[in-house]
């Protein structure tokens, strides 16, 4: 029975197999763990890292991509990311409480006793396990990803349109009369007018990343300011800035509920699983941290029918250790 998989392992890598064949393989992947580990067996004896075949690479993306978006999962599990909310509501609420309460409401988010000169500041945060839609005074569209939170101050639309930003979010800025925007990360300022950019600045990353889909982007360091052109990425990242030529659009994929990965480490994509679902993950095996990752996924799938695909490109298996709580460890695989 090895023999006959291990053929059709090699002949769909080597694009031999027919598309009733290579139904089969991927029905056979999702019976076992065991199968899997087989396949992942077979899969490192043709490396691409390590020999030169032309269709290895393309082929096993496209088994994964098809693993992870290409087939209907079932639904119903727990531990789904939940689908995208408006947060008018919570808005509308915050702004009641401030009508209603007047300098408190100040008071708790400028952290001084209000007065008639000081500004109020309106927050909208996402917990983990959630996105979120919202609409700006302005009428400018900020999409927030998982566990961010973003600010801007009562006096929003009187000249400089300002805004403050921890964790991920998309922007789609309106513009207003030639009305300078600033959006303030921990790393830098971003200043627009008019456009479309993605912005990645959660503090546990150690960098910051602005990626521009259209338009025109300053960023601003101190007296340092660089200016991104669309398609670029400026990433700041131990006291230095890149800037890259790179598929903007992959950048902002998450707000439609995909996931485009080019080379992450394995950490910052568990990171990533615990915001988007919400767990928490122990990895016992350090040396997991930094092997890497490209791929492609839908977040509609359990984060354990994304695990157990994951487990097909990197040597790692996985166990609960309660509701939400997962255990990582090196999957040490036999020789055959």
């Amino acid at each position: 029975m090895n023999n006959l998989i291990k053929q059709r392992i090699l002949d769909y890598f080597n694009g031999r197999l027919s598309p009733d064949g290579e139904a089969g393989l991927l029905a056979w992947l999702k019976e076992s763990e065991a199968n899997r580990s087989y396949f992942f067996q077979i899969k490192e004896k043709l490396d691409p890292e390590k020999m030169e075949h032309p269709l290895l690479k393309s082929s096993y993306a496209g088994l994964i991509n098809k693993l992870l978006i290409g087939h209907p999962f079932k639904s119903g599990s727990s531990g789904r990311v939940k689908k995208i909310r408006l947060s008018f509501v919570r808005i509308a609420a915050m702004l009641l409480v401030a009508l209603v309460t007047g300098f408190s409401i100040a008071y708790v988010l400028t952290g001084r006793p209000g007065r008639s000169s000081q500004v109020v500041w309106f927050e909208t945060s996402v917990p983990r396990g959630e996105k979120s839609q919202l609409l700006l005074p302005d009428g400018s569209k900020v999409w927030l990803n998982a566990e961010s939170v973003v600010s801007y101050p009562g006096n929003f639309m009187d000249g400089i349109r300002h805004v403050k930003l921890k964790g991920e979010a998309y922007f789609e800025v309106a513009k207003q009369n030639g009305s300078a925007f600033i959006v303030e990360t921990h790393d830098y300022d971003i200043q627009v007018k008019g456009t479309r950019f993605n912005v990645m600045a959660y503090p546990d990353f150690h960098r910051t990343e602005t990626t521009l889909l259209d338009g025109k982007i300053g960023i601003r360091r101190g007296k340092q300011t660089i200016d991104v052109e669309p398609g670029q990425t400026l990433i700041f990242k131990e006291d230095q800035f890149l800037l890259e030529k790179t598929d903007a659009a992959k950048a902002a994929t998450w707000k439609d509920g995909i996931f485009d990965f080019d080379k992450i480490t394995f950490e910052e994509l568990v990171m990533r699983l615990e915001r988007w679902y919400d767990v928490d993950m122990d990895i016992i095996n350090p040396g997991l941290n930094k092997m890497s990752y490209s791929g492609v996924f839908k977040n509609e799938e359990t984060i354990d029918e994304v695990l157990t695909t994951l487990q097909l490109a990197i040597p790692f298996r996985y166990t609960r250790d309660g509701f939400r709580k997962f255990r990582i460890e090196l999957n040490r695989l036999p020789m055959i």
